[in-house]
């Protein structure tokens, strides 16, 4: 965990999130920095086109459909779980999903490298941080 400072709300999300697989990791990641409802001063885009690579290479369907987010029943309940978060708790739900999709092995190094070197976790977090 990156912050020390969660509510017990947002740990709890955070333990359901964990025990999500890989590729369902990055899928709630895309859908809720798309959706994220605050506001920030960061280019989230280029952290969603990073995580849409990903998720192309781990899941090779998902660039040849629409995705119909209702059929993944558990991302659908983690995402209306995160619309009951104040805006302080859902910024900081996205830094530690972020964070723990930047620390997770995908046991592929090509994933691996381009997340450790494009996802900009960090600075994401200082933006929250600072604003």
């Amino acid at each position: 965990m990156l912050l020390d400072n969660n509510t017990e709300r947002v740990m709890d999300l955070i333990d359901m999130y964990e025990n999500l697989s890989n590729i369902d990791k990055v899928r709630l990641a895309i859908y809720l920095l798309e959706n994220k409802g605050f506001d920030i001063n960061f280019n989230v885009e280029d952290m969603v086109i990073l995580l849409k690579k990903v998720l192309s290479k781990l899941d090779p369907s998902y660039s040849k459909t629409t995705v119909n987010f209702a059929k993944y029943k558990h991302l659908l309940f983690l995402s209306a779980k995160y619309l009951e978060l104040t805006e302080k708790e859902k910024q900081n739900f996205s830094v530690e999903i972020l964070f723990n999709i930047f620390e997770t092995d995908f046991n592929d190094k090509v994933i691996n490298k381009e997340i450790n070197k494009h996802l900009d976790v960090y600075e994401y977090c200082y933006a929250i941080l600072n604003k």
